[in-house]
């Protein structure tokens, strides 16, 4: 706090001396005259560096600030000069006289109002002092005003509209009074010298995008009300290493910068730059929140609360320097992403025991974590199990969990009928994935980001499919679908598009033979919103491998080939198919 009232105080003699010193003092009798009043005082207006006004204000006098400020519209330069405006003894009014055209809507004064881009791209400005009586700062009013150096918010207002001070470069600190109740999306985002951020008692809920790309800022203080947010908002300001609420407020509680629920049992948020490498969570913690340690660059290994039931989603996502969780015996769950990476970013964490009380593991819980190769599962655990090579299975073998990222080869076992959630996600040794014929059952986001797959055979078994299973597979050149037909009401609307679009630029799909024309136009291969096949193209396999079986028409006109793989022709009647093991090659057998 005696850093923010430093920054306070050093701002607010700064101010003082622009007071001291204006050189133009200018009295408003009639809205709408400020442009008459200042040239009949001054020869050269566009001169004037600091101005402190008097009276009523509207959208002429408004359009007329910006000129003064070196910019008129939206982004054209003028010869303005103007770097401090004094506006303490002004109130603005209605008026039918835009001040500014929006992309192609006129924007207007209103009562009580600080307008809507009022001070949008006014470059020059490094000191404002607003209306003593303004009760709303609307949306973009100070946006990209790189060069203001100080913002007071005036204890009437109520609301701070969305934008309000994005890009305000050289704020450093910034406090909200106690009767804002209302914050719009990103109001103080891309603000990069912020340091502290103080939101008022009146402040119940902040949107995730607020403090976005505020690398600088250190320290956030929350108020009494304070009691919603998106779990994102903190983990975003990558500088952040201090949270503080007030005693008294009834939803949450501080202790060392990390803040908690107010019954101390849920580890809310843990800032990305605390200094604190090896933490003991409070023996009261059940939960630790979705993204709580999100990005926590320092933390080296964690000692888990005995009482922890629950690791949320993404919790420990980003941690690039923890190289050790010790869980205790009576963690139930793992969600998405709790221990997983961004791409391209390296973990330090090798290994990690599951204990025996873990029942539930979400798909994508290690998601790209590339070091993470020793996944072991406590013996006396009841629903889920671990081989040799790090692969995590539920503990009959029928789901596949997890792959190590860098595994190089898989062999399922014949039990496995389910390739769950993210199993394959980040898989970056792997070229080929061979899906064997037992497996029904492929889920969300299967492949996605296996950066290496160019080939990806689906045995014949497959019967669903979840979304995006090949999300991000970048590399991938060839999917083979072994299966005779996958039911619409199976698969999802984007089952096998990839966001990134190089599937559908460079990936050919591989089907049954007479089945081409059902994939062009099918639900989860094709969009009928965009109007996209999600692949390059649809080819029949001449003799698909990887098929058990295959029936074939008696007296078909079909293409045959012999144990030695050479092909026969003619009318045929009574085929064998048989198969190598792991149905890798195919051949058709003549009685």
């Amino acid at each position: 706090m005696n850093r923010f009232l430093m920054a306070m105080l050093l701002s607010l003699v700064a101010t003082m001396q622009a007071k001291a010193q204006y050189d133009l003092y200018v009295e408003v009798y009639e809205a709408g005259t400020l442009e008459a009043e200042v040239k009949q005082i001054s020869e050269d207006a566009y001169g004037i560096t600091s101005m402190k006004v008097f009276g009523p204000l509207n959208g002429k006098d408004m359009m007329f600030i910006r000129d003064l400020c070196g910019v008129k519209g939206f982004s054209e330069p003028t010869e303005g000069q103007l770097k401090v405006i004094d506006l303490e003894n002004t109130y603005i009014v209605d008026s039918y006289e835009p001040y500014l055209n929006l992309q192609g809507r006129d924007l207007y004064s209103q009562f009580g109002h600080f307008g809507t881009c009022f001070l949008y791209n006014c470059k020059n400005l490094e000191q404002v002092v607003l209306p003593d009586g303004l009760e709303c700062i609307d949306s973009l009013a100070f946006a990209n005003c790189v060069n203001l150096k100080f913002l007071d918010i005036p204890y009437m207002v109520s609301s701070i509209g969305y934008g309000a001070c994005v890009g305000c470069d050289n704020i450093v600190a910034l406090r909200v009074p106690d009767g804002v109740t209302e914050i719009g999306v990103g109001a103080f985002q891309q603000m990069r010298r912020l340091k502290e951020l103080s939101l008022g008692d009146g402040v119940e809920k902040i949107d995730n995008s607020l403090i976005m790309y505020d690398d600088s800022l250190e320290i956030i203080n929350l108020g009494r009300k304070f009691k919603t947010f998106n779990p994102v908002v903190f983990y975003t300001a990558k500088g952040l290493n201090e949270l503080f609420v007030v005693s008294d407020n009834p939803y949450y509680s501080s202790e060392d910068g990390i803040l908690y629920t107010v019954e101390k049992d849920t580890l809310v948020s843990f800032p990305p730059a605390l200094e604190v490498e090896d933490f003991k969570m409070p023996l009261e913690i059940r939960d630790v929140a979705q993204y709580a340690f999100c990005n926590a660059r320092f933390l080296q290994t964690v000692e888990c609360s005995p009482n922890l039931e629950s690791i949320d989603s993404l919790a420990f996502f980003g941690c690039t320097a923890l190289k050790e969780v010790n869980l205790d015996d009576g963690l139930k769950h793992i969600g998405f992403g709790a221990f997983g990476m961004p791409i391209g970013e390296e973990s330090a964490l090798e290994q990690l025991l599951i204990p025996a009380s873990v029942s539930d593991i979400e798909g994508g819980a290690f998601i790209l974590n590339t070091a993470l190769q020793a996944i072991q599962v406590d013996e006396a655990n009841p629903y889920y199990v671990a081989d040799e090579q790090g692969m995590l299975f539920s503990k009959d073998y029928r789901r596949l969990c997890h792959v190590p990222c860098v595994a190089e080869e898989v062999n399922l076992p014949e039990t496995v009928e389910e390739v769950g959630a993210y199993a394959f996600a980040g898989a970056m040794g792997m070229k080929s994935i061979s899906i064997p014929d037992h497996v029904k059952t492929i889920g969300d986001g299967a492949f996605a980001y296996a950066s290496a797959l160019t080939d990806l055979f689906l045995g014949e078994g497959v019967e669903k499919v979840g979304d995006l299973v090949l999300d991000e597979c970048e590399a991938l050149e060839n999917l083979y679908l072994f299966a005779p037909d996958i039911p619409e009401e199976n698969l999802q609307p984007y089952s096998f598009l990839d966001t990134s679009g190089a599937v559908m630029e460079q990936c050919l799909l591989h089907v049954l033979p007479g089945t081409a024309m059902n994939y062009l136009t099918k639900k989860g291969f094709y969009s009928e919103e965009f109007d996209a096949f999600f692949f390059k193209d649809v080819t029949e396999m001449e003799h698909p491998e990887g098929v058990a079986d295959l029936e074939v028409a008696r007296d078909a006109q079909v293409k045959v080939f012999d144990t030695t793989g050479k092909r026969l022709d003619g009318l045929t009647r009574g085929l064998n198919i048989i198969t190598s093991p792991g149905h890798k090659t195919l051949k058709r057998l003549v009685k």
